[in-house]
């Protein structure tokens, strides 16, 4: 295999005999297909967990705060409970079992008080843009609130976040940003536009291994890496934003875990009406549920106030043209598990 050296520090890139390149050990497959330029979702989200290992920090942490937490070791208990049909030492979870609530009852009764668990995966969250404040808006200017939602979903999905304040477009603020947080498991910058400054950054720092996805909506995100940390570029589109983030970050949060993705609530209803799709793109719709009726919100541009409106979204694979009406769906919630 052939090295070569990167821009980036320490990113290491290398030629095998077949021609394939690869950087960090991860494949630089050419993922075009009829769209283009553009990479399905699946291997763009196997591109960013092959990015990293799961952690292997741990916490001693409280049965009353465990809520959510990934065991690290196999917990089995400590005390017998003949009601429950608990003894001593009956094997109760498995390492990298996620704790519910109900977990947390069985585990008092069996006599477990605290458990050691895997650290909640650091993920530093960057909202970039010139126009960009926190407060109190004027001319030509917008309070933040992707980068802010965005830290409430990551952290219920089971991270720990840094919320940064919000980065102007000037290439020094954002390479000093960037750095900054390579100390976290994982990286997001928000607000990112193609063609924007914070792209060349990033490649300048490290390698850009996908830039630009086949879904609708999150079709503009990067997947990159720099020294060893996925960073992964995403919208300031609020919508766009939280779909890239649901089909990306979310397993991103989870590998790193070491625990298996919670599936999401999901129902069984019957389009009201019908939903195009292009070739090639995995297309994701809101809809509003009711008496197993489902109906597409938003008009193939869904706004903010649709995805709040929504009670879930309805998939349309890439293999796919379209839905019709009447089609039996699943109707996945995003803001559950």
């Amino acid at each position: 295999m052939v090295g070569e050296k990167g821009r980036g520090r320490g990113q290491k890139r290398c030629r095998d005999g077949h021609g394939r390149t690869f950087v960090h050990g991860v494949e630089q497959r050419d993922m075009t297909d009829s769209t283009g330029d553009l990479t399905a979702i699946a291997d763009a989200r196997d591109t960013l967990t092959t990015l990293v290992e799961p952690i292997e920090r741990t916490d001693t942490v409280p049965l009353s705060v465990a809520e959510g937490r990934v065991l690290a070791e196999e917990l089995v208990a400590r005390e017998s409970s003949p009601a429950d049909g608990i003894a001593v030492d009956d094997r109760l979870f498995a390492r990298g079992h996620r704790l519910r609530s109900t977990d947390l009852g069985l585990l008092k009764v069996a006599g477990v008080d605290d458990v050691l668990a895997v650290q909640r995966p650091t993920v530093g969250i960057v909202p970039t843009g010139d126009e960009l404040v926190q407060r109190e808006a004027g001319a030509g200017e917008r309070v933040e609130t992707t980068a802010f939602t965005l830290s409430q979903h990551v952290d219920r999905w089971g991270g720990k976040v840094t919320y940064r304040d919000t980065v102007g477009e000037d290439r020094h603020a954002l390479r000093a940003a960037i750095q900054r947080d390579l100390t976290r498991d994982a990286l997001v910058v928000t607000g990112v536009t193609a063609g924007d400054p914070v792209h060349e950054v990033v490649a300048d720092l490290g390698s850009i291994h996908v830039d630009g996805v086949a879904s609708d909506p999150g079709q503009t995100v990067a997947v990159a890496s720099v020294e060893e940390r996925p960073v992964l570029l995403v919208p300031e589109s609020p919508v766009d934003c939280l779909v890239a983030a649901v089909q990306l970050l979310r397993p991103l949060v989870a590998e790193l875990s070491g625990a298996p993705l919670p599936a999401h609530a999901h129902h069984h209803a019957a389009l009201s009406d019908s939903v195009e799709s292009a070739s090639g793109v995995r297309t994701l719709v809101p809809v509003e549920l009711a008496d197993h009726v489902a109906t597409p919100l938003g008009d193939g541009q869904p706004t903010l106030r649709d995805v709040i409106r929504a009670d879930g979204w309805v998939t349309v694979e890439e293999n796919d043209d379209g839905l019709a009406a009447e089609a039996s769906v699943g109707v996945i919630d995003w803001e559950h598990a």
